[in-house]
């Protein structure tokens, strides 16, 4: 998978592209974790790159939010595909995420 990452003042964006399946979730992670450490968790994941993803790539996704010992922040998701939208609220998961419209919503989130 590849994952662009652009910094916005003090929050790393990072964009991946293509679906996120099994085979991609390590690459994934592993980019979410290093933008983590480099911008001190202040991170948004920009998902209209990801046109899919399956339940390996849900549990990747929320495996953000619920192991803290793999990511120590809670990252901000942002421009989910309808498809993705979908997946995540049929399995009652996106009412535990944060997600966001846009990108810039989720970039002033950050700023009280």
């Amino acid at each position: 998978m590849k994952v662009d990452t652009v910094s916005c003042g003090a929050v790393s964006i990072l964009m991946p592209r293509g679906a996120l399946i099994t085979d991609e979730v390590p690459d994934f992670q592993g980019e979410v974790q290093s933008a983590s450490q480099a911008m001190g968790g202040r991170v948004v994941i920009d998902m209209s790159g990801i046109p899919y993803l399956d339940s390996a790539g849900i549990q990747a996704v929320l495996s953000l939010y619920t192991e803290p010992n793999r990511t120590p922040f809670r990252p901000k998701l942002a421009s989910l595909t309808e498809t993705c939208r979908d997946a995540l609220d049929l399995t009652n998961l996106i009412s535990r995420l944060e997600v966001f419209d846009t990108v810039e919503n989720a970039v002033r989130s950050y700023n009280p």
